[in-house]
């Protein structure tokens, strides 16, 4: 992994260094600190960074509308740290553009694979940025994508590198989009689902009539009087 040039958006002064220190120890540089969200936005159109790594509960304004700000005016990948990862959190961030989240505590946390996948993630969606006009339609798109790939990952056991590789390759052997590629995805699931879910419903029928003819034929037969 190369190197990286990485902002630090966090109010805690002692978890802001033990995670520049995590940091360095992989070879990155921490190019700056900021305490809040307001400066956060500052530094970055100043230093320019390749990633920032911001927590979530910050003072005035939080990570989610930091990031959403930071990334209306400059693609740039985001990790935010939460204290915890409600439905409606992780819907917010994934509106907003945000690579990937990571509940803290994060001290013995693996940051590489976790930067790694957030670089991979970003790609993404710089690829898929080339075949839309703007960031909303680009976040639109992403989310079909990332549904897609969890069934390519689940159906065909792969991982998810390799599902996004195989939507790719999908899209251009048919000539449509990245959007396009990940909608057949899903519609496929959703037939196939359909599918399963009616065998299913008449093998249960055809067992309960079968176990009724069963249950007809034990019983006594009694001739009229």
């Amino acid at each position: 992994m190369k190197r990286l040039r990485i902002l630090l958006v966090e109010d805690k002064l002692r978890v802001a260094q033990h995670l520049k220190v995590q940091l360095q120890g992989l070879g990155h540089e921490v190019v700056g600190l900021a305490n809040d969200g307001q400066e956060a936005v500052g530094l970055v159109w100043r230093l320019e960074p390749d990633l920032i790594i911001m927590e979530q509960h910050l003072p005035n304004i939080d990570g989610i509308e930091t990031a959403q700000t930071i990334l209306a005016h400059k693609p740039i990948p985001i990790i935010l740290l939460t204290a915890y990862a409600a439905a409606d959190f992780v819907r917010q961030a994934r509106e907003v553009g945000v690579m990937a989240y990571l509940v803290t505590p994060g001290a013995t946390r693996p940051w590489g694979p976790i930067i790694k996948v957030t670089l991979a993630r970003f790609e993404e969606l710089e690829a898929i940025g080339r075949e839309v006009s703007n960031l909303k339609d680009a976040l639109k798109t992403r989310n079909l994508v990332e549904q897609a790939k969890r069934v390519l990952m689940r159906r065909q056991k792969l991982s998810e590198a390799e599902a996004f590789r195989s939507m790719q390759q999908q899209s251009r052997s048919t000539g449509t989009s990245l959007g396009e590629s990940a909608s057949v995805a899903l519609r496929v699931e959703e037939l196939l689902f359909k599918h399963v879910n009616v065998v299913r419903t008449l093998q249960s029928t055809l067992f309960a009539i079968d176990g009724g003819l069963k249950s007809t034929a034990r019983r006594p037969r009694r001739d009229a009087l």
